[in-house]
């Protein structure tokens, strides 16, 4: 059977900055089912200001260290709660390396989406993309949404910026954004980076000779953009129900320049993204894609993972 990109599961992690509360509000964009549960989890970082002379002291400490944790986790939580009255929601708050307890969190409870603010503003809130969050990026088995305040009229309709190639990833992506519960006149669009294609190249003196004939390079643009338009009618194929306003782009140019220019322009309120399961440095390279889309867009950024296929019914 296909895999399941239903969200029924939400990890929440939060820091108390205005950046993390901005991830949590921007989950009403998120195409969201009407019921579900989510965990709102809190990190105090363990290193104590001074260290405690007694056990009594170190309790003390430790609940103390946990206060502040447990207000964000708390406020952030009532906010869900007004924003989704149906699903189930509850706190928690550890002690530990952010990012380590994040991931740790989400390997004993699988949450089907992760979501962070993109930066946070103390030694005790480090959810600032570049350490935690891009951590989490890389290394979690869920969904990751980079969540950021919108500027948008209320009435205007949600605008989802879709990067797409040739690889199975990109099919997770449009299969995931099937499975959300959109409002009809969401506008998605799919939009296909070529690459690019220079008949120029500079020589060890700087200056630039001709490498490759023009009617050479022309062939080669319109077959990379045949090639991008059979991809993306191939995704949509897959999935004809999808219920949003859907649009294409072939383009060329380098994909975190072309999705970033466009997103900017549109404008898009979210990116969404596919990545590989890869290790060493192709996940570097894979991860400084997402990463650089993540750190410069001006908008939400959710970076799909691949699933296995669900099992067939008894």
């Amino acid at each position: 059977m296909p895999a399941d990109y239903a969200v029924r599961k939400v990890l929440v992690a939060t820091d108390g900055s205005p950046a993390s509360f901005a991830a949590i509000s921007d989950l009403v964009h998120a195409g969201l089912p009407p019921e579900g549960e989510a965990v709102v989890l809190s990190i105090a970082d363990r290193v104590p200001l001074f260290p405690p002379r007694t056990p009594e002291e170190m309790l003390h400490l430790e609940d103390a260290r946990l206060a502040v944790p447990r207000h964000w986790a708390r406020s952030a939580a009532d906010i869900l709660r007004r924003r989704f009255p149906q699903w189930t929601v509850r706190e928690e708050t550890r002690a530990g390396a952010p990012a380590r307890e994040i991931l740790g969190f989400a390997n004993e409870w699988s949450p089907d989406l992760i979501t962070l603010g993109s930066h946070g503003r103390s030694t005790l809130g480090r959810l600032f993309f570049g350490s935690v969050s891009r951590k989490v990026m890389l290394e979690a088995q869920a969904a990751v949404r980079i969540g950021r305040r919108l500027e948008r009229p209320d009435d205007a309709p949600l605008r989802i910026l879709v990067g797409v190639d040739e690889t199975p990833a990109s099919e997770a992506v449009v299969a995931a954004l099937a499975a959300r519960h959109f409002s009809p006149n969401t506008q998605v669009k799919l939009v296909t980076a070529t690459g690019v294609f220079e008949y120029f190249s500079s020589d060890i003196l700087g200056s630039s000779v001709a490498v490759v004939p023009s009617d050479t390079i022309d062939e080669l643009r319109r077959s990379a953009a045949e090639a991008a338009t059979a991809v993306q009618e191939k995704l949509l194929a897959a999935h004809p129900d999808l219920k949003v306003e859907v649009s294409r782009e072939v383009v060329e140019g380098d994909p975190k320049g072309v999705l970033l220019d466009i997103a900017e322009k549109w404008p898009a309120d979210a990116i969404l993204l596919g990545t590989r399961d890869l290790s060493g440095a192709e996940r570097f390279f894979i991860g400084s894609v997402s990463s650089a889309i993540v750190a410069h867009a001006p908008c939400t950024v959710e970076v799909v993972r691949r699933r296995a296929a669900a099992a067939d019914p008894a």
